[in-house]
């Protein structure tokens, strides 16, 4: 298994959308050791740039008329979001994607909050 599989499903045993309970899973992950752990914060918040420049664009409309309708902190939230839901998710995600969740409120605040431990 590659390290880029170990993390994704470290991400996916910590059951985000299950209960969207960032608390349970930073207490979950703060039992990791700092060589698990490290590495694992680094691939989220890698995972989460890479969105966020993939789909910058598209959230400020600057690639049409309509941007995907979220402020800066919820945009965070809503790519956060798409990395919690797990690898499958995260690969297959769109713009068309991203603006329907943004539109009908479909993503929660906020996975990231899961790696303060």
């Amino acid at each position: 298994m590659t390290q880029e599989q170990k993390h994704w499903k470290m991400i996916e045993d910590a059951k985000w959308t299950f209960d969207h309970d960032y608390e349970r899973i930073s207490n979950d992950w703060a039992e990791l050791s700092a060589k698990e752990f490290k590495p694992l914060e680094e691939f989220i918040r890698n995972k989460h740039y890479e969105l966020a420049e993939k789909f910058h664009d598209a959230w400020l409309g600057l690639d049409n008329d309509n941007g995907i309708p979220v402020s800066d902190d919820s945009w965070s939230d809503l790519l956060a979001e798409v990395i919690g839901r797990g690898e499958r998710f995260c690969n297959g995600i769109t713009k068309e994607k991203l603006l329907e969740m943004a539109q009908t409120d479909d993503y929660k605040e906020s996975f990231l909050y899961c790696l303060h431990v």
